[in-house]
């Protein structure tokens, strides 16, 4: 979402484009999960956790869970719509990206089980589903990128209360660590959507994109205007994401095996070619790469 130049068809993607909602390929080296479990409203206490398992080699797999949005999904970065799970940040397959996933396998030697339980479009509010699933996995590390739909709306006072983000996060962060003591959990920062203006708004197949797709008015709508009122939004986005920051920060501080990237994804800022040419929001093979680059650089200093 914030993290060069390169021709795109308008006319390949038009006719895809109404059927789209802005929501947000292999290798053998990390095996995907066999199956995961259904969300649930229980308390943590209730649930059973699954059992660890070993090879047939009996080296214990490392599990890596990811919590989040369409960030996690690899979404529209393929030669499709929608998610594409495979060249995830975090437990995809593909080489170009390198994800924390096999970066773990290359480093260890060890095998890897991923758990994608990140979902396309959500807000904030699905994280307690997610950390069921998570916490139900037993994972030995949890990344969590939430944020960006939260402030991607039709209008800025439709936006995630910083309030609300707030106890979320704090909430479900703090169960995550009770739950899983051992396992160590990365919290990315939120990126700063408002960088995608200056970066693809001379660029007339994204406005195009963003006026028809509609998903995230509050930065992209009137990507041309320089207004004052288009500044105060966008002012006012900002100010809702490092509000964001500052709570999964101070949450993440209070916990024993959390590691805080920093802000480094916040202050991240993409180039043309780090985001998808279906939509020029969602991060493109190399942007995910770049992510997946800047997360682990935080996983190994913490």
């Amino acid at each position: 979402m914030r993290s060069a130049p390169r021709a795109r068809v308008p006319a390949a993607a038009c006719a895809a484009i109404l059927a789209l909602a802005l929501a947000a390929c292999s290798s053998p080296s990390v095996s995907p999960a066999a199956s995961r479990p259904a969300a649930t409203s229980a308390a943590p206490a209730a649930r059973t956790p699954a059992p660890r398992t070993t090879t047939a080699e009996g080296t214990r797999p490392t599990v890596v869970a990811a919590l989040g949005d369409s960030l996690s999904r690899g979404y529209d970065a393929c030669d499709h719509y929608g998610d594409c799970p495979s060249v995830s940040w975090i437990t995809g397959t593909n080489t170009t990206v390198n994800s924390i996933a096999s970066r773990l396998r290359a480093q260890t030697g060890a095998p890897v089980t991923v758990h994608d339980d990140a979902r396309s479009g959500v807000s904030v509010g699905d994280l307690p589903r997610q950390v069921d699933l998570a916490i139900a996995q037993q994972p030995d590390i949890v990344t969590v990128l939430i944020g960006g739909n939260d402030v991607c709306r039709a209008r800025v006072a439709d936006m995630t209360s910083a309030q609300t983000y707030s106890a979320v996060v704090d909430a479900q962060l703090t169960r995550l660590a009770a739950a899983l003591p051992d396992a160590r959990i990365l919290v990315a920062s939120v990126p700063d959507v408002t960088d995608l203006r200056p970066v693809a708004s001379s660029n007339p197949t994204a406005r195009f994109l963003w006026s028809t797709l509609g998903g995230c008015t509050t930065v992209l709508g009137d990507p041309r205007s320089d207004s004052e009122a288009t500044q105060s939004r966008l002012a006012t986005v900002r100010d809702r994401i490092d509000a964001y920051n500052g709570s999964l920060a101070t949450t993440c501080a209070t916990l024993r095996r959390c590691v805080w990237d920093g802000g480094a994804l916040n202050r991240y800022q993409p180039t043309i070619a780090q985001l998808s040419p279906l939509d020029y929001f969602h991060p493109s093979i190399a942007g995910l790469r770049e992510l997946a680059a800047i997360e682990w650089a935080a996983l190994a200093g913490g």
